[in-house]
């Protein structure tokens, strides 16, 4: 058997296996509406705030560090993988970004944005 007819034969199993545990699961499942499972649901309120109320900004600003210090936290991954073939000139480099990355972590602690209140 070729590969092309492998690779067919693979997918027609997987679909056929996926399509049989939905059929099974939509069988076996209960189903029972109730005017309490109809209500919105989000994040562990179990009714939102109306559209007006305001949220406030630490909300974001949590988020928005998280995002930063996470994504630059993934630069470490790459270097650490290469730094045998980068020598010193990677290690100085990676430690000027470590730097950075700490000056603005000390700095965002000391403003009070990783306090939850």
């Amino acid at each position: 058997m070729t590969q092309t007819g492998m690779l067919a034969l693979y997918a027609a199993v997987a679909f056929g296996l996926v399509s049989l545990l939905l059929v099974i699961a939509g069988q076996l499942s209960p189903w029972k509406p109730s005017p309490a499972k109809s209500k919105p649901y989000e994040c562990g309120v179990s009714e939102p705030q109306p559209t007006e109320a305001r949220w406030p900004v630490r909300f974001a600003l949590v988020a928005m560090l998280f995002l930063i210090f996470d994504v630059e936290g993934l630069f470490f991954y790459p270097w650490a993988v290469q730094v045998r073939e980068l020598g010193w000139h990677g290690l100085t480099a990676m430690g000027s970004f470590f730097a950075v990355l700490g000056v603005g972590y000390v700095y965002a602690r000391g403003r009070g944005a990783l306090i939850w209140k």
